[in-house]
């Protein structure tokens, strides 16, 4: 009796913990991952319905609907696939996002019956098994129309489809991992109510736990005369009585402990990977403040460029623009060669530029970042929908473009200062701008390097043999 009595409050105290757990870390996770995947699934559905592959969906559901709608997922002729898919899509995105901006994520409120209605919704489009071998047919048609996509997209959406199918998938796994471990503690909360209210004088033998019939009903009958009604859920109360009376019962409690230990420790080691992804975000959004100030020392060099070109104006240089003008010809292109300072070995190095091209790429660029600082932008629907690592990949990418022009605008800024001396009172400076940018990338070398470094910690550790898959 005593053994019991330590198993059960053992087993209470790790399923307070475990909810705990939920609660604060592992369901807010897996809405951010529903979300994440509605996003995604948007994006996949817009090409899809650009290419024509699958056709818009007129229904709309009830917006006064209070629980899930899980899409129909039954066979259907070939020759309706993109009508049927088209629809099915739609509505499991519509329940995506319902489930994501309505339910609350937590224990109490994701009850059995809603974690069942959840389960069979990711069924709807198992992004993890992706092929054309499934036996469910949207997950199959699916398959099959991604391969037509596929087919004929250019190399860029090609890309960006085998992102968002591989992204799919690590957000499917991960749901669904956390949903049979909720389900699994709501199994062992259960049996540790059925543990408090069994008869306190029931007598159970091996015989019993054999065949148990007679047993159960009378537990039955004693948890329906209750004055708070326990349901009675056959196989979770034999499992109970197997744990606590049965001729295995130590190997069973020990197996029911561990797997609630094992699975907090494999979440916590998840998560902590997991939560350095707004590192990376935040260092590219660090990056997305550079654009104003890339802005504003573009308008400054144009400004230096026509009091130069117009300081040069002769004559004849008029004359030749008209000429120009007059039949149409292309206009000439200004070269400037420019002499950059390698900040390594101090050394000075030459480079030629085209003005007119410099001025092109550097308003695209700027474009670029603006982006990355806008909520509201298609970058950032782009940035929900990639991995860690091509997160990582992007920052590593405009880290290097950022500091390439910083260079070249340093230099430049050195050119027009230096071009002529009378002139020198007109041209505007940039060296407060560029002090900005400076320090907004030494800040997003800071979040890559706090990232680079959560994920050396868990490899060392890793081989250490401190974390297991």
């Amino acid at each position: 009796m005593e053994s019991m009595n330590n198993f059960s409050e053992e087993l209470e105290h790790l399923i307070a913990t475990r909810r705990e757990e939920f609660n604060k870390q592992l369901l807010p996770q897996m809405q951010q991952n529903y979300a994440a995947l509605g996003s995604v699934v948007k994006i996949l559905r817009s090409n899809l319905l650009k290419k024509g592959l699958v056709y818009d969906d007129p229904y709309k559901y009830d917006s006064r609907m209070t629980e899930i709608k899980v899409p129909i997922n039954e066979g259907f002729a070939d020759s309706e696939r993109g009508t049927v898919i088209g629809s099915r899509l739609a509505q499991y995105q519509t329940m995506i996002d319902f489930l994501t901006n309505s339910y609350q994520f937590n224990c109490s409120f994701l009850t059995p019956q809603r974690i069942a209605a959840m389960v069979a919704l990711n069924k709807t489009f198992q992004w993890s098994a992706l092929n054309e071998n499934s036996t469910l047919p949207n997950t199959r048609a699916m398959s099959e129309i991604c391969k037509s996509l596929h087919s004929v997209s250019d190399s860029l959406t090609g890309g960006l489809l085998r992102d968002s199918l591989g992204h799919l998938s690590r957000l499917d796994t991960d749901i669904n991992k956390t949903l049979r471990q909720l389900a699994r503690l709501h199994r062992e909360e259960y049996k540790l109510t059925v543990r408090k209210n069994l008869p306190p004088d029931i007598q159970v033998t091996q015989a019993d736990i054999d065949a148990p019939i007679k047993l159960l009903k009378t537990i039955k009958k004693s948890f329906a005369a209750k004055e708070e009604k326990i349901p009675f859920y056959h196989e979770l109360v034999l499992e109970v009585l197997k744990e606590d009376y049965g001729s295995d019962s130590e190997h069973l409690r020990r197996e029911v402990l561990q797997h609630l230990n094992v699975a907090q420790k494999e979440d916590k080691k998840t998560n902590k990977q997991e939560n350095m992804r707004p590192v990376l975000v935040t260092g590219l959004r660090i990056l997305g403040t550079t654009g104003n100030h890339f802005e504003a020392c573009l308008t400054k060099i144009m400004a230096n460029q026509e009091v130069i070109y117009k300081a040069h104006t002769t004559i004849f240089t008029k004359f030749w623009e008209a000429l120009r003008r007059a039949f149409n010809m292309e206009e000439k292109k200004h070269e400037i060669t420019l002499s950059i300072k390698d900040p390594i070995s101090n050394l000075q190095k030459k480079e030629i530029i085209v003005i007119e091209d410099y001025i092109g790429n550097l308003t695209k660029i700027i474009r670029v970042f603006k982006s990355f600082s806008s909520g509201a932008s298609d970058i950032q629907q782009r940035l929900t929908g990639m991995s860690n690592e091509q997160l990582l990949e992007l920052l590593n990418k405009y880290i290097v473009v950022c500091n390439s022009y910083l260079k070249t605008l340093t230099a430049l800024d050195d050119y027009y200062k230096s071009v002529d001396v009378i002139l020198r009172a007109k041209i505007k400076g940039i060296r407060i701008e560029l002090t900005t940018v400076r320090n907004s990338v030494i800040k997003a070398n800071q979040c890559r390097a706090e990232y680079n470094a959560s994920v050396e910690e868990y490899s060392n550790m890793k081989e250490l043999g401190l974390l297991h898959e």
